[in-house]
């Protein structure tokens, strides 16, 4: 993948393997902010960061940060998978989009889920995939206004609850 700058001077670029603990703070931080979140426990943020670090060089992981001013301000992050097999080809598999509040509105969540997937589409994947909740109605309409569209459903049964 080659960088990508958006017109307010933020570069996009692979993660650097010595970046893992700072996009894992990152990602701490997106786990506080949302609704029924919390913080990461440290054990938790250690195994995070270091799975983050290791998509620097990984052949099926990824991960892509948005840089203003030597800073990383977000993230996409995701794989490259073939799935069960059942299917032909590679399918893609975008996990995680975070930018920090003070850097929203700017387009950078637009330019790294558009890195993300030309990223993929690189590395061959069709489909690319991102799961989200069903009452993310924003988050919804933000994939779907990358030509994302809803296909599937996953229902879940919980131990306890």
């Amino acid at each position: 993948m080659t960088d990508t700058t958006t017109d307010d001077t933020v570069a996009i670029r692979r993660i650097a393997e010595d970046e893992g603990d700072t996009v894992g703070g990152l990602w701490d931080r997106m786990c506080r902010e949302i609704e029924d979140g919390g913080p990461l426990t440290a054990h938790g943020l250690r195994r995070l960061s270091r799975m983050l670090a290791v998509s620097a060089w990984h052949r099926d992981a990824f991960c892509l940060v948005a840089v203003r001013d030597a800073a990383i301000v977000g993230f996409v992050n995701g794989r490259v998978s073939t799935e069960e097999g059942l299917l032909p080809g590679l399918c893609g598999e975008i996990d995680s989009l975070y930018v920090v509040p003070e850097e929203r509105r700017r387009g950078i969540s637009r330019a790294l889920a558009e890195a993300a997937v030309a990223y993929l589409r690189e590395q061959g994947a069709d489909p690319i995939r991102y799961l989200s909740c069903a009452d993310a109605t924003e988050d919804h309409r933000f994939w779907e206004s990358l030509g994302f569209e809803a296909d599937q459903v996953c229902l879940t049964r919980y131990r306890h609850g």
